[in-house]
Order: structure tokens, then sequence, then C-alpha cells
């Protein structure tokens, strides 16, 4: 029995320190946009700390065509060598499906596709994404979104923070592993939560537009920006920086994706004060249509708020923190339009003249759906 009590306790370590993803190939293979969407794509993935070699192989058949380069991130964790390879495709067609293998000689992956983005202002070509966030420990649920969205015809995922409770490296490596291989052909942008506590665990394994903490991008007619959080003074920082991005799109759609709730009626945090603030009189100013967040582990909407009221014209609060993270009690007040404390996921239709969100039960059940329309 002690031997036994042993081996484990051995093995277990192991699991721990070095191998919960190692395989022979590439893995925890994920994509992302550093730049427009329609014409890039990165690819990022993990091999073995000998492998530094960083190559992609892509085009419109699995016989691919086209080979670029990129490089390597390289850090100590688990008292080991952690290797990361990053390659930016560019010059691609925009709403285009390409085939791309990575790796190196003798280390390929399997074949995955990906499609770009319509160009930005195409408002003629529909399409999906979903939204989630606040895994947490709850690391096989961000596998489960992932495949039900991705059956559900989704092209990429923005994720509104929280992966890990410690940000830790085992921590990350389990939740690639939960994630699965969904990553490996849906774009994933994800914003930066309290529990990524400003780690290189999320910075050097995430490849991201900018400083990579604020960011915005145009996916069709859809603007998007992601937003730091984090405290009231970055909030602050970013004051300036938001209002000339919002001042400067012309796109009919703006989106705002961040961790903390502007309004929340939930039983975890609640109002995040500095975003209402800072940011919402901004919002309201230039007619951001949806604000996407986590932190409270639950589902809420709130109508159209606008100044301080409901509005027509305003901006929907949502929060979208179900995926994994013990959930907490939801709860109502006066903007609340639906509230319910269960695990969820929202896809989010854009249509040339409406966008629509669904949100969905992990067992598939529908739960909420609105629609705003231009």
């Amino acid at each position: 029995k002690m031997l036994r009590r042993v081996l484990l306790a051995v093995f277990l370590l192991c699991a721990l320190t070095g191998g919960l993803l190692a395989e022979e190939g590439p893995w925890a293979i994920h994509l992302s946009w550093q730049h427009d969407p329609a014409t890039t794509m990165t690819i990022m993935w993990r091999t073995e700390p000998e492998i530094k070699d960083s190559i992609v192989q892509y085009g419109l058949t699995p016989e691919y065509g086209n080979e670029a380069s990129g490089d390597y991130i390289s850090y100590t964790a688990l008292h080991k060598e952690i290797v990361w390879h990053v390659v930016e495709l560019t010059e691609l067609s925009p709403n285009t499906t390409y085939h791309y293998r990575c790796g190196a000689p003798g280390n390929w992956s399997d074949d995955y596709t990906f499609t770009t983005a319509p160009a930005a202002g195409n408002s003629r070509t529909g399409f999906s994404f979903v939204v989630f966030g606040d895994t947490r420990g709850g690391y096989s649920t961000t596998g489960e979104i992932l495949t039900a969205a991705k059956e559900k015809g989704v092209r990429f995922a923005i994720f509104t923070g929280d992966f890990t409770n410690g940000a830790g490296q085992y921590e990350y490596d389990l939740w690639f592993k939960g994630a699965g291989e969904s990553l490996a052909s849906v774009p994933f942008m994800p914003v930066h939560g309290n529990h990524e506590m400003m780690k290189n665990t999320y910075f050097d394994e995430f490849a991201l537009p900018d400083n990579e903490m604020w960011f915005s991008y145009d996916y069709g007619p859809v603007h998007f920006v992601h937003l730091l959080s984090q405290t009231e003074d970055y909030a602050l920082d970013q004051r300036g920086w938001l209002l000339r991005d919002l001042k400067g799109t012309t796109q009919p759609w703006k989106i705002v994706v961040a961790h903390h709730p502007a309004y929340s009626a939930g039983g975890g945090h609640g109002c995040t004060q500095y975003v209402l603030d800072h940011w919402v009189d901004l919002f309201d100013r230039f007619h951001v249509d949806l604000y996407f967040c986590g932190h409270d582990h639950d589902y809420e909407r709130t109508w159209p708020i606008r100044e301080g009221r409901i509005d027509a014209q305003g901006t929907v609060y949502v929060v979208t923190g179900g995926a994994g993270a013990p959930l907490v009690e939801a709860g109502r007040d006066w903007w609340t339009a639906m509230s319910e404390s269960v695990y969820h996921y929202c896809i989010v239709n854009v249509q040339p003249s409406q966008l629509r969100v669904t949100v969905y039960s992990l067992d598939g059940t529908v739960l909420d759906a609105f629609t705003l329309k231009k």
C-alpha cells in the first residue's frame, strides 16, 4: 500500500510539473488576431523545448502551397523550459477558408482550417461568434462550450476573462487540455480578468493586438473594443484612448468587452463604480450597442441604458460569467431584463440590419434571446 501511494504521488507530481499536455506533435494550438482579421491570422502552439522551429504551411487545399515562419517564446515554469511558437499569416484573402498545419519537419500537426473575416465594413456577409467567460477551475466546460459553438457555426470566440484561479502554468495547461481542438479552428480573443493577475502566463500564451491589454479590431460591420478593467487607474488610463477609438470608427455596430460589470445585480461583486464613472458616458456618447463582461458568475442582461436610465437607444449590458467557475446567486434591480444563475454561453448572430443574441445553457436549452436592429 505504501509503495502504491508513493508511485501515485510521483505520477501526480510529474503530471503537474511536466506533462499535462505533452504529446508527439504540436499541442495547445490556438488562433487569434494581432492585426486585421480579414487578411491575417496568428497561430500559436506548444512543443517540447528542444523544438525551436516555428513553421506554418497553409493554402486553399490540404496541399497548402504556402509556408510562413515565425518565432518562439521561451520561459521557465514548473521546473522546465516552456516553449510557445508564434506565426502570423499575412496577405490573406477576406472571407476565405484556408487549410493549415503547424510545426516543423518531422513534427507536424494535423490539418486544420480557419476562415478569415469579411472585409471591414462588409455588412452583406452574416456571421456568428460566441461569448463566454469565468472558467476558473471548470476547465472541461470550455471544451463543451467551444464544441457546441463550433457546431452552431461560429466564426470566432470572445472570452470575458478569468481562465484559472491562480494563473499558474499547470492551470493554463489544464485549461488548454479542457478546451480541446476547437481552438485550432476558432480564433479566440480574450480580455484580461483579475485572476489573470497580470502574469506572463497570460501574455506569453495569447498573441493579441497592440499592448495586449486594450485594443480594437473590425470584423465585417462590427467594431470590437477589448478593455482592461482591472483597477480604476487602468480605467482612467484607457479613457483617452477609448474616446479616440470610438470617435474614429465608422462601423455601424459597436461591441465593448471587459471583465468587470458596469451593471450587475448578482450576488458576487455587483456594479463596478469606476467602470460607471469613466467609461459608460463614452458608451452613451458614441452609441455602443453591447457591453459584454464576466466577473459575476451568473447571467444577467440589462434593458438598454443611456444616461443612467432605461432608453431604447441605449447600451445593453450583458454579464456572461458562467463558464465553469462556482455560480453565484443571480439578482434583479431596476436595470435587469433577465438574470439566472446557470452555466451558459452567448451566441451572437450578425446580419446586415440586426444583431441577435441567443443564450444557451450547457444542455442546449435557450435561456434568453434578444435582437438589436439598425
